[in-house]
């Protein structure tokens, strides 16, 4: 069950990190987070914010665009992938993304509308779209009932 929860603005790449952020320090192992949106809407600023969140050093995460994940450690470990690159959705099956959802860390992936078959039946779904050069519309969605429960947009 999906229900559109909250619709945000944000003005600035700062912004938008900081909201990151703060959904970050509200995650727990096994929790997912799909990004999706166009490319330069901020996808990769909220994942560092996100990251930030977990207690991941501030610069450490990039973009992994040449690879589909990258693993972090923090107070929970983080698993960033990013399926920019991605041909076809079963190239997941050679990487084992499955191991990923396994709950040991919080798990991040941008463009996963490109694998929307493969997430799995709980998790956050971000879509970061343009309003202008600045501002983005941030679309906050639960798919799941444990993330409902925890209130997690609620915060």
């Amino acid at each position: 069950m999906e229900k559109r929860a909250l619709i945000l603005i944000s003005k600035s790449p700062g912004e938008t990190k900081r909201l990151g952020k703060k959904i970050g320090k509200l995650l727990l192992p096994g929790d997912t987070v799909a990004l999706i949106g166009e490319l330069g809407t901020g996808k990769t600023v909220f994942s560092k914010g996100i990251a930030q969140g977990l207690g991941i050093k501030r610069n450490l995460v990039r973009s992994p665009s040449f690879v589909l994940v990258k693993e972090y450690s923090g107070k929970i470990p983080l698993f960033h992938f990013d399926l920019y690159r991605l041909k076809r959705a079963e190239e997941l099956n050679t990487l084992g993304y499955e191991e990923y959802f396994s709950g040991k860390g919080v798990v991040i992936i941008e463009w996963a509308e490109k694998a929307k078959n493969f997430l799995p039946e709980e998790y956050l779904k971000i879509e970061l779209s343009f309003i202008n050069e600045n501002e983005r519309k941030i679309s906050l969605t639960v798919k799941g009932e444990d993330l409902k429960k925890r209130g997690i947009l609620c915060q």
